[in-house]
């Protein structure tokens, strides 16, 4: 496996639909829900388990693999590779076994169907074999299939209803339909909203409620008014305590970031990597140097025998610094969010109870099992003592990556610096990577209360969101939306521009409804530290090599 690319879909979808072949007759239904459908319908979606799925486009009479999708910067596209599609991915298309909709679980050529999204447009002549890409605002139904519980098999299909239309609501439901995690927030850029990431990621019980700030990419209307929503999506109870945007006006010709703990750092001359290894034996800097570029370093299956994956850069550093800023461009892996998925089932319909006896677990030893499973991103310094962790980064969500910084205490340092980002087995995606070396650089920052926010049903939220003060607002339902209506003072210099970051504080659970009787075998072993990952590990190759030998025996 290579230890960055794009998106290797065509094998996690096929290690994604092997997974599925340990699930009388079987069968898949759909239920069409199109464009204009009210939000509300968002509540029949189900959040489904595993991470990336088999995309195929339907374009009038033809139908394509879609391989390799990657969502375009602005998120309203798809961009992807139009290739035939593979024999075990024709069912649906000819409606099913006998044309019922029925499939045969011991046939793999049949249970892949369970692992397929269809993307149904109008006739596109330039859809042909090769690269192709999806305007997401022409899509006018998604066909997510999955087991239907009431006739063996289920399938769900959406069209674009999420909490807002067009291309952000269809990059919500390929979101659902493959990953659960946190609240999403969206933010309105001057012409639309546009999907921006998660926010308080990892709180998943009321004691780890936590402040977050995220980077958002928008634009005030001519009268200085700035417009965010924060939404549940997933099968999930969220719960916000607070929304202050914060605007910074800066020099046009730098950057500002935050860290974890809120303290933001201007950015003016950021340095690339002379050169990144990953375990100590991969060339991986061409993956760090190009932000946005779609090249990530993704940590691979070549990870030591611990399940740590370890990135050691070295960067040239003035004689006469003292202090430096690593940015960091990342976001945790779709691998992570389905590992944790199957750590839940294992609880089984013990689940509930499960996370209600977590309320009762001191912070500390919360935290000391999320240390121990190496699921932070632990960044370190070289020093003449050894290596010295400098932060832990927690985790933010696989949906959108996210720009961070990590202050450095340069002092006694050489001209040449070493940093080391580790953490579990293919746990995170770094995008891009640098160091800057310049001074503090001034800039003001307006701290903003929401002027107006309601909820989805029109009613004022405000004194749930305008400061922190344990009052929280409570999102329980897929489709619950607030939107936010914040009023600023528009830049008028030139030689300055502004920045926008989200201060949230908050958390979420989980609502899951397990059928099968708790593992405690599996269970036991993940009081260990370091078991999540090497589990992760084992299971990943263990599937791997199964889909490697399915597809020679095909050959």
């Amino acid at each position: 496996m290579p230890s960055h690319m794009t998106k290797n879909s065509y094998l996690l979808a096929a290690l994604c639909a092997i997974m599925l072949l340990t699930a009388c007759r079987h069968f898949y239904k759909t239920t069409s829900i199109h464009r204009g459908a009210s939000p509300g319908s968002a509540s029949t979606v189900d959040s489904l388990r595993l991470t990336e799925r088999y995309f195929i486009l339907r374009n009038g009479g033809e139908s394509f693999y879609m391989k390799d999708p990657i969502l375009g910067a602005g998120q309203k596209t798809l961009e992807c590779t139009l290739d035939s599609i593979a024999p075990d991915h024709l069912l649906h298309i000819t409606k099913g076994k006998k044309g019922y909709r029925r499939y045969s679980k011991d046939n793999p050529y049949q249970v892949s169907v369970l692992n397929e999204v269809h993307f149904y447009i109008s006739p596109d002549t330039t859809a042909t074999v090769g690269k192709y890409m999806l305007d997401l605002n022409k899509v006018q139904k998604i066909e997510v299939i999955e087991k239907d519980k009431g006739r063996t098999a289920t399938s769900y299909v959406i069209g674009a209803v999420g909490f807002t239309v067009g291309a952000l609501a269809v990059v919500a439901i390929i979101v659902a339909a493959t990953k659960s995690s946190c609240p999403f927030v969206s933010a309105y850029n001057g012409n639309e909203f546009s999907l921006q990431g998660e926010i308080y990621g990892g709180a998943i019980y009321p004691q780890l409620a936590r402040h977050d700030f995220i980077p958002l990419k928008m634009s005030p209307l001519s009268d200085g008014t700035l417009q965010l929503k924060i939404s549940n999506e997933l099968k999930e109870h969220q719960y916000t305590d607070m929304a202050e945007l914060m605007v910074i006006t800066h020099d046009i010709k730098t950057n500002v970031w935050a860290d974890e703990k809120g303290d933001f750092y201007g950015v003016a001359d950021p340095h690339t990597p002379l050169s990144a290894q990953l375990n100590n034996h991969k060339d991986v800097q061409s993956a760090l140097t190009g932000e946005g570029d779609y090249e990530m370093l993704y940590m691979d299956d070549t990870s030591n025998a611990d399940a740590r994956n370890e990135v050691v850069m070295k960067f040239k550093k003035p004689l006469d610094v003292a202090k430096g800023k690593l940015i960091l461009s990342l976001k945790n892996s779709y691998w992570l969010d389905m590992l944790y998925g199957e750590l839940a089932k294992g609880f089984g319909t013990h689940y509930a109870k499960y996370i209600q006896d977590q309320h009762s677990k001191p912070v500390a030893e919360l935290l000391k099992w999320v240390k121990e499973q190496q699921l932070p991103l632990e960044v370190s310094l070289k020093t003449s003592s050894g290596w010295k962790r400098l932060s832990d980064i927690t985790t933010i969500g696989p949906l959108a990556t996210r720009n961070i910084i990590v202050p450095v205490d340069l002092a006694g340092n050489g001209d040449l610096i070493e940093i080391k980002l580790s953490s579990g087995f293919m746990f995170w995606e770094i995008d891009y990577a640098a160091m800057d070396f310049t001074p503090d650089h001034s800039f003001t920052v307006r701290k903003l209360s929401p002027q107006t926010a309601t909820d989805e049903l029109g009613k004022n939220i405000i004194p749930l969101l305008e400061k922190e003060d344990g009052h929280y607002l409570e999102q329980p339902l897929i489709g619950n939306v607030a939107t936010m209506i914040y009023k600023t003072i528009i830049n008028t210099d030139i030689s300055k521009t502004q920045t926008y970051i989200l201060h949230v504080k908050g958390y979420y659970e989980h609502i899951r409804d397990f059928k099968n009787k708790p593992d405690i075998k599996f269970l036991k072993k993940f009081t260990q530290p370091n078991a999540f990952p090497v589990y992760g590990m084992q299971l990943y190759n263990k599937i791997r090599n199964e889909n490697l030998n399915e597809l020679a025996k095909r050959n």
